[in-house]
């Protein structure tokens, strides 16, 4: 099947003119053709035309917080119509992940991410898994995938990674990387390495802060590096990572260093496309520079297109970028080159490379895969059962018993979904906050007096104190206390004295249902 889709790709860009030369475009032109943005609507909006008409953008960022994605219809339509307005095909980009990072949800199949894949240990799954998440974003219209993440989650205190990653090891990493991405180009999406140079073993968030990795080059190379090295000539594109590399370079972070940059194209050898994360993040925007500068920074350090997508924080304020926004940064790419501080050249190179693979991705009319929902269900389910870790130090008997639910509300839509036990069984729930006030902590202790086993939902309460007090409230009541840790493994060692702990490695639905339904087993056997 693999086979016979490659074939079906090399006719099809073998018999396919592409009508773009990066020659024939003005300089405006090319600078648009650089910027990934997004906007807000459900709908194109007269700023997403704007964008698309003046501009004349590279390409589209979809966000649920921005743009709705409650349908497959409403995403299609979405993609459709934008595509209308534009001369040049655009890319039309997403996050989707899988796991704890998935910007399309309703109509779509929730994969388990990352972690939980390499918890199955089967490599061909996670390929089977890229090419469900490809089938579904290419029948949306959905071109551009930023996945996968193939940073190696060495520290277990990562704030932006965990669950993200497959694992520890960085031959881990890219032995499951490799299949994704031979997944995803089975589907014909554009595939998109994260976040080089390496984002596993840092100690704050890019979102919030510009973290630090202190490791020699030599400790870089054998792990950090290491996947992107591997799978370098494999992917369409590698995107940046706001962190700084002593190593590498002592005072620029990686988007922004030209020494960083280009050791992935000189020493590396890596000849697709430099995206950057988004440019309005903090570690971005480090000691003070301005979106634009730090824009014109990046073109200068090799990046070839720029992420303004998302929401930029500045103290207690929070907004997007808007279109005067954007306008603004694309004047200052232009201002640059026409100064002499950017060359043309530079510019061109990077249009030339996002044009072949515009040409490769978007010139021919490949028919969108159509979308066998309950089969991708069903690998969903699988992935979600093979990923539980299940340990028992003192096995907790649940026939005839009253069951007490309690979990962060975070988890509350999707718990709710299902029915925890079988019919007649007995069940209380309680849902509370993230970090739980006192008030959640004594109602929650309160309702647990009329359950006999308690089960309980951590997620990340490694980095929530409060959450943890929570936790060990409902354990110092003597109730027998079944754990589910949905997040970040790391969680499992903070509560030792927990009956039973089951590892799901992601919050996802299906990773609850699987959890629930080990139960509905233990219960039947009991």
């Amino acid at each position: 099947m693999l086979k016979k889709l490659i074939m079906v790709a090399i006719f099809l860009r073998a018999t396919t003119s592409f009508a773009y030369d990066h020659k024939a475009l003005s300089l405006e032109e090319k600078v648009g053709q650089l910027l990934l943005v997004h906007f807000s609507g459900e709908e194109v909006s007269e700023e997403a035309k704007k964008l698309v008409c003046e501009v004349k953008v590279g390409g589209i960022i979809y966000f649920s917080w921005a743009n709705g994605l409650n349908s497959t219809s409403q995403v299609r339509a979405l993609s459709e119509d934008l595509q209308k307005l534009s001369t040049i095909p655009l890319w039309i980009a997403v996050d989707q992940e899988g796991g704890v990072v998935g910007s399309l949800k309703e109509g779509f199949t929730e994969f388990a991410g990352n972690k939980a894949l390499a918890m199955t240990g089967d490599t061909l799954l996670a390929k089977e898994v890229a090419f469900c998440i490809g089938k579904e974003l290419r029948s949306v219209g959905i071109n551009m995938n930023f996945a996968p993440v193939v940073d190696v989650n060495v520290n277990p205190k990562n704030p932006t990674i965990g669950l993200r990653s497959f694992g520890e090891t960085a031959d881990e990493v890219a032995v499951f990387g490799k299949e994704m991405l031979d997944g995803y180009h089975a589907a014909h999406v554009f595939t998109t390495l994260k976040h080089f140079p390496g984002h596993g073993d840092v100690l704050v968030d890019s979102h919030d802060r510009l973290p630090i990795v202190n490791k020699s080059r030599k400790e870089l190379e054998q792990v950090e590096l290491l996947p992107f090295a591997k799978l370098s000539s494999l992917t369409d594109a590698i995107m940046t990572a706001h962190i700084l590399v002593p190593a590498l370079d002592e005072t620029k972070c990686a988007t922004l260093s030209s020494s960083i940059l280009g050791y992935l194209r000189h020493e590396i050898g890596f000849p697709g496309l430099i995206i950057s994360d988004s440019l309005i993040m903090k570690g971005a925007l480090a000691g003070g520079i301005s979106v634009e500068e730090s824009a014109i920074q990046a073109l200068e350090a090799g990046c070839d297109l720029l992420i303004l997508g998302g929401k930029l924080f500045h103290s207690c304020e929070q907004c997007e970028l808007f279109f005067s926004d954007i306008k603004s940064v694309h004047q200052a790419i232009v201002q640059a080159v026409k100064q002499g501080r950017l060359s043309e050249a530079r510019i061109d190179e990077s249009v030339e490379r996002s044009l072949r693979k515009k040409e490769q991705y978007l010139a021919s009319l490949i028919k969108p895969f159509s979308v066998d929902e309950e089969a991708h269900r069903t690998v969903a389910q699988k992935v979600a059962k093979q990923a539980l870790k299940h340990t028992a130090k003192d096995p907790v008997v649940l026939q005839g018993k009253k069951i007490g639910l309690f979990a962060p509300s975070i988890l509350q839509k999707n718990l709710s979904k299902l029915s925890f036990f079988r019919e007649g069984s007995s069940q209380i729930s309680f849902f509370c906050q993230m970090s739980p006030s006192q008030e959640e902590i004594e109602e929650s202790t309160k309702r647990a007096l009329d359950a006999d086993v308690l089960f309980v939902c951590s997620y990340n309460a490694w980095k929530n104190s409060s959450q943890i007090l929570w936790i060990e409230s409902l354990m110092s009541m003597g109730k027998p206390v079944v754990l589910w840790v949905t997040r970040d493994p790391l969680d499992a060692t903070l509560f030792p004295v927990a009956a039973e702990t089951v590892l799901l490695h992601s919050p996802t639905f299906f990773s609850l249902q699987a959890a629930r339904d080990l139960y509905l087993q233990i219960s039947e056997g009991s």
